[in-house]
């Protein structure tokens, strides 16, 4: 059997590299990965993790999803040497713990244009050709924050609630298609960007310029995330390509939570009031 090909993007680092590494050296050959970062100067530990597979089962591009034509000159690009797209796999995102009234529209754009808009205009330009093939397989990563809120990542959660919406809502048009749609949602996940989310957390439990409550609250955000369980990079992957890759007909949602997240979840969205998410952060 070919090769299945994989398109994605954030593989610089975090779970995007470790996801790139892992397809590439799949012990059955099963495929072949474009794996993209923003630019060519972040693909060095890409370069380094795959070094032996460049040019054989994994090839590096530059994507920037935030412009139109790059997005179209890329998936042409890979259309035109593979002949076909098996597999999107959107990773590529940013954070943004901040006060919310501080951030400004310019933060609000990017992190907008990068997580939500720049997402969805590359499955967009995806979608025609897994229609016409009738097969495909979209998986997005969103997080446990596209479920329930967050304060203080409001935005990061707006855009991740935003990615929600839409493939939820374009999950059930492709079915008769045979493209399959995969959201997974992690919690913390051990990467250079949880760390930094956390230093941001810190930041602002000692920002002396914020009122006594902000300060208070982030102080609390940031003990209970810095002490909660954080998933292996390898973990995340792992689940990704058994429960996704691995099976012919995936379903839509993958929480990948440990168990006491799980039910904490699951009590928040039963509640219609929304009171349980919000009494659960104990502030």
């Amino acid at each position: 059997m070919a090769p299945q090909i994989v398109l994605m993007t954030g593989s610089s680092s975090g779970i995007g590299l470790v996801m790139a590494q892992r397809l590439a050296r799949d012990p059955d050959h099963r495929f072949i990965v474009i794996a993209t970062v923003i630019a060519m100067s972040e693909k060095n530990d890409l370069e380094a993790a795959v070094k032996d597979d460049i040019e054989k089962t994994v090839f590096i591009k530059e994507l920037d999803i935030t412009n139109d034509e790059h997005i179209t000159e890329v998936v042409e690009d890979v259309i035109s040497s593979h002949g076909r797209i098996d597999v999107l796999i959107n990773i590529a995102g940013i954070a943004l713990p901040a006060i919310a009234e501080r951030v400004s529209r310019e933060k609000i754009d990017k992190i907008f244009n990068v997580n939500v808009i720049g997402t969805i205009r590359l499955t967009q330009a995806v979608l025609p050709h897994m229609k016409e093939q009738q097969s495909g397989k979209i998986i997005t990563f969103s997080s446990i924050t596209g479920k329930i809120g967050f304060p203080y990542s409001e935005f990061y959660c707006a855009s991740k609630f935003a990615l929600e919406g839409f493939f939820e809502s374009l999950a059930g048009g492709l079915r008769a298609f045979k493209i399959r749609v995969c959201l997974i949602e992690p919690t913390q996940v051990e990467s250079a960007l949880w760390d930094w989310i956390l230093h941001q957390m810190e930041s602002l439990a000692n920002d002396q310029t914020l009122s006594e409550i902000d300060r208070r609250q982030n102080r609390i955000t940031h003990a209970r995330s810095k002490e909660g369980t954080r998933m292996p990079a390898d973990d995340v992957v792992g689940a990704v390509i058994t429960r996704c890759l691995d099976v012919d007909e995936p379903v839509l949602r993958h929480l990948l939570a440990p168990g006491e997240t799980c039910d904490v979840l699951q009590k928040t969205l039963a509640d219609l009031t929304g009171e349980a998410g919000i009494s659960a952060f104990g502030f």
